[in-house]
């Protein structure tokens, strides 16, 4: 191989490495956007079942809530209803009792 032809398949060779050097380059750039877009898209996915159990769990806590809410008014009506019942039927004796007294005199 002569001194020319050697140069040429130098050139050549180098051309050949910066091609593959470029294209490894665009690959690797393509491979970093394609490795972005899949942690965003993975990152919203994961706001977003955040997000769903994060209402889930309002949801659930409130309807807890309203229910030991209704709970509690029911026993305090039946308390109430406990308390007046016992009032209504002291009272007739503590009005038999004063009635009694005041015959007695």
């Amino acid at each position: 191989m002569s001194g020319i032809d050697a140069v040429k398949k130098i050139v050549e060779t180098e051309a050949e490495a910066r091609r593959i050097v470029e294209e490894a380059r665009q690959r690797a750039q393509q491979i970093i956007a394609e490795a972005s877009k899949e942690a965003e898209r993975v990152r919203e996915e994961v706001l977003a079942d955040a997000r769903r159990r994060r209402e889930e769990m309002l949801t659930r806590a409130r309807e807890e809530a309203e229910k030991e809410a209704m709970e509690s008014e029911k026993e305090t009506e039946k308390l109430i209803q406990d308390y007046r019942r016992a009032f209504e039927e002291r009272k007739n004796d503590a009005v038999r009792k004063a009635v009694e007294l005041v015959l007695q005199e």
